[in-house]
């Protein structure tokens, strides 16, 4: 028995590979209207399909199904085979409320009454 794979047969396989990464991962990358399913995410980047457009650059949002995850600098580290990874260069974590650049109106503070 041949221990050697056709290569036919070795292309197919790594497609399959790759669908099957493709759909278990639920994370996504959102730069501006992109978005990109991500394929292998780890502590330090993640990996997404290359699609033929010019590699991510600067900030993306991280997503979790439907919900913003982190904001995060990301650098392109290699291209290969299809295949583009990222590494992250800053992480900020998602915030409910996003920082305000005003003072919000409200009371100053609390003067005690006037005691008779």
């Amino acid at each position: 028995m041949s221990e050697f794979v056709q290569p036919e047969i070795a292309a197919a396989l790594e497609v399959a590979r790759r669908n099957a990464k493709r759909e278990g991962s639920r994370h996504t990358i959102v730069a501006g209207e992109r978005q990109h399913r991500v394929i292998e995410l780890t502590k330090d980047g993640f990996v997404i399909e290359a699609d033929g457009r010019p590699p991510l650059r600067g900030y993306v949002d991280l997503c979790l199904g439907e919900d913003r995850i982190s904001r995060r600098l990301v650098v392109c580290a290699w291209a290969e085979d299809g295949l583009v990874g990222y590494e992250f260069k800053r992480s900020s974590p998602d915030k409910e409320k996003t920082p305000a650049d005003y003072v919000e109106a409200g009371h100053a503070g609390l003067l005690a009454a006037p005691r008779p």
